[in-house]
């Protein structure tokens, strides 16, 4: 009975162990210090800048596309 009781914890340590590795994040993963900026009244024709710090934290090269201001 305990070489049961043995086995069925090993096993459930194994499939505890195997789940917390599959949650281990691959691939690029961004990090953005400050998401939105609020640049006030802006009168037309005014030029507007912000510098957004971006980090890539993950352990892939990060690709920023498509990139469209609101």
């Amino acid at each position: 009975m305990k070489k049961i009781t043995l086995a069925v914890s090993a096993m459930a340590l194994l499939l505890f162990a195997g789940s917390l590795r599959a949650q281990e994040h691959k691939g690029p993963r961004i990090e953005v210090k400050q998401e939105r900026y609020d640049a006030g009244k802006v009168v037309a024709g005014q030029l507007v800048t912000h510098v957004y710090e971006i980090k890539n934290s993950g352990d892939e090269p990060l690709l920023i596309d498509h990139v469209q201001p609101s």
